[in-house]
């Protein structure tokens, strides 16, 4: 994906949970390019809320998160992506518990780690596609990203 964006002059940034420490983390095992990362480090993972992802709202009486429910964290949805794409990503990346690249790199709290993600292209400030991930896993494909990233 990365040489098809850089061949068309086509930004890339990443934003995630956690701590710029795990971002370098991230970096290092995977091969991602640090600097296009960005990592929300804050309490109530503000970049989240401010693009309306699950589980990112709060109640405006209690200021507590909203959690939307079970289903928002493994629902059909996880479990169809799942079938769609195979395993073998999954199963390359986490490998099996002791084994395998994959080390839970955990956000500051419980609550960040129920908040769910999505996918965005931009042309300036219009939006091309959105894509809010409904549970764990069930995220757009990064064929569908590249294809609306290159129809600008």
């Amino acid at each position: 994906m990365l040489p098809a964006l850089n061949q068309n002059d086509i930004g890339l940034v990443v934003v995630g949970i956690g701590s710029v420490d795990f971002g370098r983390t991230f970096g290092e095992r995977t091969g991602f390019p640090t600097e296009m990362l960005l990592v929300d480090e804050s309490e109530r993972s503000e970049a989240y809320m401010a693009v309306g992802t699950r589980n990112s709202q709060r109640d405006v009486k209690t200021n507590k998160q909203v959690f939307e429910g079970i289903g928002s964290m493994w629902g059909q949805s996880t479990n169809d992506a799942i079938k769609e794409r195979g395993r073998d990503d999954l199963n390359g990346v986490t490998g099996s518990l002791f084994k395998g690249p994959f080390k839970p790199l955990m956000p500051k709290s419980i609550e960040a780690t129920l908040v769910q993600g999505g996918s965005f292209v931009f042309d300036g400030n219009k939006v091309v596609m959105e894509h809010y991930d409904e549970s764990s896993g069930a995220h757009i494909s990064v064929e569908d990203l590249l294809e609306a990233a290159l129809s600008m």
